[in-house]
Order: structure tokens, then C-alpha cells, then sequence
């Protein structure tokens, strides 16, 4: 791997890392730390790594060539590490963390290996509240020679979101939730939007504006920040020193019927996306607005979008059983859950039953009634109770002040664990209807449940006849 390009003094950025040769990371099987290690592992660094439980992550990576240890303990670093690279969420008491700051071990940030990573290409970076996981591999399709390193399994991730191409480009999400956006470099971005989020660690809005502003001025004056149509987004985006384009219009902006994206210079390219909603067409528009900035035509941009299948846990198609459709969605803010319940609506015929797992306490107790607002758009909303992650739990914030701010026309039914939710499901579910997991955490792995569950209808694959499912 070529030595890492200078970061230069531009504010926020970390200074260069030159990866070295044996790396341990903790937290291997999450999201980001996975997509990391493929990339560390096709560079030419020894990977080894551990997490808290086995998953489908923890063996795609051991596959690809890491060495996987389940379980956190001084053990599992190895005498010979060079360096440890951790997440926001390990904790100091983490004891593999503890053993490599007793050895004197240097620890790194995930952002630091990867903007080091990305320093070997040219970067490009997708940042905003929603949707960043999405438009990112949006983007790396569209550039289909790029490296990319995104916070979602991809299509040829090798079972992560990463892959390491042999053109001039580098994708990569950046993550504000932890500021580590900052850290990242970039010759050209996207800005989606702005939103409060992560409320245990921006005290107001306009906290997380100072960030994406702080990024933004980051941005060289020959490079190009493609803003999306949210106003905030733009407003921030009218401080960029480079060229801004807009999407949304003036400079392109996506035809009412969504057939296809047109240009403030006349150019007009089709649009044909498999994965549905609104909100995914101001996705792909945005890639290929910053895919044309880097030298691709826009149509040949489209056409390769054509074959996008979208990122784990984005609309994923669970199966269906007994006439039942499952999909798993990781919406958990009530602008994401709004736009993939509006999605599904505009593509299902049928009924919409959301299960929803509210994701930390601090959101939940910010946004509770516009969380319960937004599932009002699915005919049946089952609420679990709230996926602690991070924080402790709070006696006085559940699942059920969701339930009791979801609009009196759609059934509501309070499902404190998922093994309530399941047992909800199969109460309400008939064939016909599109059942929808939805949230950050665990809920993931009710959808196979389900599925099993379902299975042993008795209108299993005949499409049914509108009867409600026997559970037993």
C-alpha cells in the first residue's frame, strides 16, 4: 500500500497514519470496524480482531483472512499488535483496550485508519443525518473502479461494506454522530441534510450544524459540495469556498414522476431504480451530480445505478411466508421511518404492519411523539421496548411513550421484548401484508423469526385468503 498523501493544516483533520503492519481491532464485527478490516487486510496489514458474540460480520471478516476472537479479554491481543484501532463505543474499561494502553500499544480511532486509507486515493466523502449509507454506495456503483468504505454491508463487500478498487477514487461515509467526521479528508463531498439525532452528544440543532459547517469549510476551493434539497443543508452549504452544487434545482433536481434527472444545463438522463421511494431518487440524484463533477457521464452513472440492489438493512427483503412479506429497515429517527413507510406504501398493495425498535433512551426521550407520529403512516404499529446500546436505561422512558403518540387510525399494540413483537405479528398478520422491522438494534433478527414462524401457516405460499394466521 502507497504511503498516505499529507492532510495538510486544513481544521479538523487528524494527521496522516501510515497503517502499520499488524493491526487489532476491537469491536470487529460492527458495521464500520468490519469495512475497515477488509481494507486493511487487502492493503497488506495482518488483521486480527474480537467482538461480544458470534454474527454472520464476525465470519465474513475471519473469511476474508482476519483472525476472530468472540469475547473481550486481555487474551485476545495478540503479543505481536502494532496497533489497536477502536470505535466510539468501546469503552476504557474494555479490557483488551486496557491491556494495549499497559503495553504502551498506540490506540487509533476507526477515522483515523480510515481517512489514512483514504488518503492513498482521492476522497470523497457522503455526510448528512439520513441517508448516508445508501447514497454512498450509490456512489461507489456509480464509480465503479472506486474504493469504499461504508457503514453497510454491500453487494460485493465480502460480507462487509468495504471494497478496495484500482481507480483514483475513494467513498466513504462520515459519521457525525461522534465527530469523526472532522477527521476525514476530502476533495469533494455530498451534504444531504441536517437533523438532530444523536442527542446524547449534540445538546441542540444547531451543535450539529456547527459540525457539518466545520466539515464543510474543510473542502478544498478546487473541489465540490453537492447539497441535497433540505434547507438547512443548503444554508450551511452557501459558506463552502468551492463550487456548490444543488439537487433539488436549480442545478438538477429530479422530474415530478421520478423518471429522470434533469440538469440546469439541459441535460436530462433516466432514471430506473429497483429500490423504491422518493427519497432514494434525491439519493441517487446526488450521486450522480458528484459522480458527473469526477469525470463520469451522468447516463452511464444512471444506467450502472440500474443495477443497485441497495445495502443491508435498507428496505432488505427478509422472504416472504404464508402470502406474508418481511422486510428489515434500520429507520429509527422519525424522518427516516416516514420515508421508508412511505416508500413501502407507494410499492405494497397491501396492509403495513411496522415493528419498531426504539433506539437509545436519550432519542427516545427527545423524540418520542414524533417518533409515534411518523408510524401512523403503517396500518398496525408494534412498539418493543427501547434498545439500550450505549446508555443506561432510564425508568422513565419506554417504548410505551411512543405508543401512546401514534395517531388513533392505526392500531397500536405495545411489545416490550421481541419475543412479545413476534407473537403480535402473528396475531394481526394475513396474507397480503408487508410486515416491516424497523430500528437500529436488535429487531434485525426478528424478521428470520417470523419468517419460520409464519412458515407453518396453513396458507403458507398459496397466497392466502385474507385470514388472519393462526399462531399456534
Amino acid at each position: 500500500m502507497s504511503a498516505p498523501r499529507s492532510a495538510g493544516d486544513a481544521p479538523g483533520r487528524s494527521r496522516a497514519l501510515s497503517l502499520p503492519a499488524r493491526l487489532h481491532l476491537i469491536g470487529i464485527g460492527g458495521a464500520g470496524m468490519s469495512a475497515l478490516a477488509r481494507l486493511a487486510l487487502e492493503s497488506g496489514s495482518s488483521v486480527t480482531g474480537s467482538d461480544r458474540e458470534a454474527s454472520p460480520t464476525t465470519d465474513a471478516v475471519a473469511a476474508l483472512g482476519a483472525v476472530v476472537t468472540i469475547g473481550h479479554s486481555a487474551d485476545a491481543l495478540p503479543a505481536s499488535t502494532d496497533a489497536v484501532v477502536v470505535s466510539t463505543a468501546i469503552g476504557e474499561d474494555n479490557p483488551e483496550l486496557a491491556a494495549a494502553r499497559e503495553r504502551g500499544l498506540p490506540v487509533h480511532h476507526r477515522a483515523e485508519l480510515l481517512a489514512a486509507l483514504m488518503r492513498t486515493k482521492r476522497p470523497l466523502v457522503v455526510a448528512g443525518a439520513h441517508g448516508k449509507s445508501t447514497t454512498s454506495a450509490m456512489l461507489a456503483t456509480a464509480l465503479p473502479d472506486a474504493s469504499c468504505c461504508i457503514g453497510a454491508r454491500i453487494d460485493d463487500g465480502g460480507g462487509t461494506g468495504a471494497r478496495w478498487g484500482g481507480g483514483e477514487w475513494f467513498v466513504a461515509e462520515g459519521d457525525e454522530s461522534d465527530r469523526s467526521l472532522l477527521d476525514l479528508p476530502a476533495d469533494a463531498a455530498i451534504l444531504l441534510n441536517v437533523d438532530h439525532d444523536h442527542h446524547a452528544t449534540f445538546a441542540s440543532l444547531a451543535d450539529v450544524e456547527a459540525v457539518f459547517a466545520q466539515f464543510v469549510a474543510t473542502l478544498p476551493r478546487t473541489g465540490c459540495l453537492v447539497v441535497g434539497p433540505d434547507e438547512v443543508a443548503r444554508r450551511i452549504a452557501r459558506s463552502a469556498d468551492c463550487e456548490v452544487r444543488q439537487v433539488g434545482g436549480p442545478d438538477a433536481f429530479v422530474a415530478p414522476d421520478g423518471s429522470e434527472l434533469r440538469f440546469r444545463d439541459g441535460r436530462r438522463v433516466a432514471l430506473d431504480l429497483a429500490v423504491p421511494g422518493a427519497h432514494n431518487l434525491e439519493n441517487a440524484a446526488c450521486a450522480i451530480a458528484l459522480a458527473d463533477w469526477c469525470g463520469m457521464a451522468p447516463d452511464t452513472a444512471a444506467r450502472a445505478l440500474e443495477r443497485y440492489r441497495g445495502v443491508g438493512r435498507r428496505f432488505e427483503e427478509r422472504g416472504v411466508r404464508g402470502g406474508v412479506r418481511v422486510v428489515d429497515d434500520y429507520a429509527h429517527h422519525p424522518a427516516e421511518l416516514t420515508a421508508t413507510l412511505l416508500a413501502a406504501r407507494q410499492e405494497a398493495p397491501g396492509r403495513i404492519v411496522a415493528v419498531f425498535q426504539p433506539h437509545l433512551v436519550s432519542r427516545t426521550r427527545a423524540l418520542a411523539p414524533e417518533l409515534g407520529a411518523a408510524l401512523g403512516r403503517a396500518d398496525v404499529a408494534i412498539v418493543t421496548d427501547v434498545y439500550l446500546a450505549r446508555e443506561p436505561p432510564d425508568p422513565e422512558v419506554s417504548g410505551a411513550d411512543v405508543i401512546r403518540a401514534v395517531p388513533a387510525d392505526t392500531t397500536a399494540v405495545y411489545a416490550p421484548t421481541l419475543g412479545d413483537a413476534r407473537d403480535a405479528v402473528l396475531e394481526v398478520a394475513r396474507p397480503g401484508d408487508l410486515v416491516l422491522t424497523l430500528g437500529a438494534g436488535d429487531v434485525t433478527e426478528l424478521g428470520q423469526d417470523l419468517l419460520d414462524a409464519l412458515g407453518t401457516s396453513p396458507h403458507d405460499g398459496d397466497g392466502g385468503d385474507g385470514s388472519t394466521h393462526d399462531p399456534t
